[in-house]
């Protein structure tokens, strides 16, 4: 069975693990540690230097797929359900991913500095065997942000600069399904649901996480919470929750070992 190795509360995990529940795709997930699990994640990769992250998608055949995008795309080819990629469709997409990425990348750099001053956030991310460690745990958890911070480039740019670039990201989203016609449901970006929706989503789990799909405790919610940008995106929002009742299966589905 194909194994997806992920973290169950990263967006870009969800990106990929939506795509396979909504084509039906069994899997076996393992959860990576960012810290722990590194040098493992490396050698799946053949990468031995250079940023690495998940979730990475290994099929039956051995062949291993590192990017959310390509899960999906894999997952599109099997399984049944909605095509994620409707044919001629591809540019858009493309397009849309792309303005996820920005939006998410920003999202991530507000959420790890808000995780930096929250003590008890920072003791979830550590793994549960280490939090026996207390005080340490935390020291831990707070070098592994910063570490993330530094590695995906946002420890160079301001708290303003970030959310400018999530507020633009948003707001074109807000236009873009202003002017979708609606039929009753959430807008669609291309009309018919596709993975742009799924991508742009995620967007919005650092504005408001959604009520499931995304696993984190009560402290880490928090952190991923922007009041702000909540107060003038709620209809974002709005759609984002709509999007996942219709579109995104539930547990049982969501479980360990199957879509």
């Amino acid at each position: 069975m194909p194994e997806l190795l992920c973290l169950r509360y990263s967006p870009w995990s969800e990106k990929a693990r939506w795509a396979l529940a909504a084509r039906s795709v069994s899997y076996t997930h393992r959860t990576y540690s960012p810290l722990l699990g590194e040098p493992a994640l490396r050698l799946k990769l053949r990468r031995l230097s250079g940023p690495v992250s998940v979730p990475v998608l290994t099929d039956d055949d051995g062949r291993v797929y590192a990017d959310s995008s390509d899960i999906a795309r894999w997952a599109d080819a099997r399984g049944e359900g909605p095509r994620l990629f409707p044919e001629g469709q591809d540019a858009r997409i493309a397009e849309w991913v792309a303005l996820s990425e920005r939006g998410l990348s920003a999202g991530r750099g507000l959420s790890l500095r808000r995780l930096l001053t929250d003590d008890e956030g920072l003791f979830e991310m550590v793994p549960r065997k280490l939090r026996s460690l207390g005080g340490a745990a935390r020291a831990i958890a707070a070098f592994g942000v910063r570490r993330t911070l530094a590695k995906y480039g946002a420890a160079d740019r301001s708290n303003a600069e970030l959310e400018g670039e999530l507020g633009r990201v948003l707001e074109t989203l807000q236009v873009a399904l202003a002017k979708v016609q609606g039929d009753g449901g959430p807008r669609l970006l291309l009309g018919t649901f596709s993975f742009a929706d799924i991508a742009m989503a995620q967007v919005l789990a650092f504005v408001s996480p959604p009520a499931f799909g995304l696993r984190m405790g009560k402290a880490t919610r928090r952190t991923f919470t922007d009041p702000a940008l909540l107060a003038r995106f709620a209809d974002l929002v709005t759609w984002r929750d709509a999007l996942y009742e219709r579109y995104r299966p539930r547990p049982p589905a969501d479980a360990k070992t199957s879509v």
